[in-house]
């Protein structure tokens, strides 16, 4: 029991240090609109444990869990396309026990007004093995709001600071530069290659500062572009419309539905990434059934060799009054790169409908490059 109150309150310490984190480069950050993003996330958990004492006449212990949660946005002025999925499976005595999950794709087109509204078409599955179908429903209806990349405006800001550490720089970069720098690096895939991009930068900056950049300037531009950091994107967007049950979850008769669903989009600082996400059906003409799928995630580089990652996901299946199935999941992951060593920490908290209570678990794995 003492272990178990340790992982929870080390949990729910690195979460009240996600909820109480600043926003102190947010507003800059979201102020760039890359005019095509394209961005792709994949966060995977997994862990088996196996014992069996001599002793006793079956095998002990013989379980495990995989979790993993993938998301890709492709954004153009026009149109827009995303796809997301949430997975949990549980395993026993190697056999699949259990598994949870989602998966949304939604294809948007903006009309040509100052207000990023657009219509959609989406497909959107939820599936559990405490229920006997996976829900499948088609969507239509519209919405507001738009996600871009912002993470070319992030690396601009690294550039800027980087040269000013190096006294190449004496004053900051204007705002507009800044701007300028990023847009270049956001259509770096239409330039010969990252030559080009580093001379086109090099060209903006000292038209500006009126110095002249080095070799080891130019190359610490070229490592900034292709420094590992997290992707950012900054933005948000709500829409509704009408379903229709292709595959009915509890069985029956299909319906139409009433569909809400929203996402949000946030750098908290030039090393971190906040998003959360909802999703809400609800029958039009039959009452009591509803389904609610939910996420939140949060990626923070915290040095040079250590990075972050928490996730909450959600799935709530209601048949009737009396009848809900529900289901959540807690992952939080250290990831140390130490040279010859990678090591990663996982704590894990889930539940479902019809367990005692939070499945814990702690894993530490390390990778290690001994010749």
């Amino acid at each position: 029991m003492r272990d178990t109150r340790t992982i929870r309150r080390a949990i729910g310490a690195v979460l009240l240090f996600v909820i109480t984190a600043l926003p102190s480069a947010s507003q800059s950050l979201c102020s760039f609109s890359a005019p095509t993003t394209d961005l792709a996330n994949l966060f995977l958990t997994l862990n088996y444990t196996y014992l069996n004492i001599p002793d006793t006449p079956t095998v002990d212990v013989s379980s495990g869990r995989v979790s993993f949660t993938f998301s890709y946005i492709h954004d153009e002025p026009d149109w827009a396309f995303s796809a997301s999925s949430a997975n949990e499976l549980s395993f026993e005595h190697f056999r699949l026990d259990r598994v949870l999950g989602d998966a949304t794709l939604t294809t948007r087109y903006y009309f040509p007004l100052s207000q990023p509204l657009y219509v959609f078409s989406e497909v959107k599955s939820d599936y559990t093995t405490t229920i006997a179908q996976t829900g499948l429903e088609l969507r239509l209806g519209a919405g507001i709001g738009r996600l871009s990349d912002v993470t070319p405006l992030a690396r601009a800001i690294r550039i800027d600071a980087l040269l000013q550490e190096d006294l190449v720089l004496i004053v900051p970069l204007r705002p507009d530069t800044l701007q300028t720098i990023a847009q270049l690096i956001s259509q770096e895939s239409s330039m010969a290659g990252i030559g080009e991009l580093v001379g086109r930068i090099e060209a903006v900056i000292e038209g500006e500062a009126g110095v002249t950049l080095n070799a080891r300037s130019l190359l610490a531009i070229a490592e900034q572009i292709r420094a590992d950091v997290v992707s950012q994107r900054c933005g948000w967007a709500t829409q509704a419309g009408i379903g229709y049950e292709l595959i009915r979850r509890f069985g029956g008769s299909r319906q139409l539905l009433l569909t809400v669903s929203s996402t949000f989009a946030r750098p908290l600082s030039l090393a971190s990434q906040v998003g959360i996400n909802a999703d809400f059906s609800y029958p039009l003409f039959v009452g009591g059934a509803n389904a609610l799928t939910a996420s939140a995630h949060y990626n923070r580089r915290l040095s040079s060799t250590t990075r972050l990652v928490a996730e909450y996901a959600l799935q709530r299946l209601q048949q009737s009054r009396s009848e809900v199935n529900v289901g959540e999941r807690i992952d939080v992951q250290l990831l140390f790169d130490l040279g010859r060593v990678d090591l990663t920490i996982t704590a894990s908290l889930s539940r479902g409908t019809g367990m005692p209570g939070w499945i814990e678990s702690l894993a530490v794995s390390a990778d290690v490059d001994l010749l």
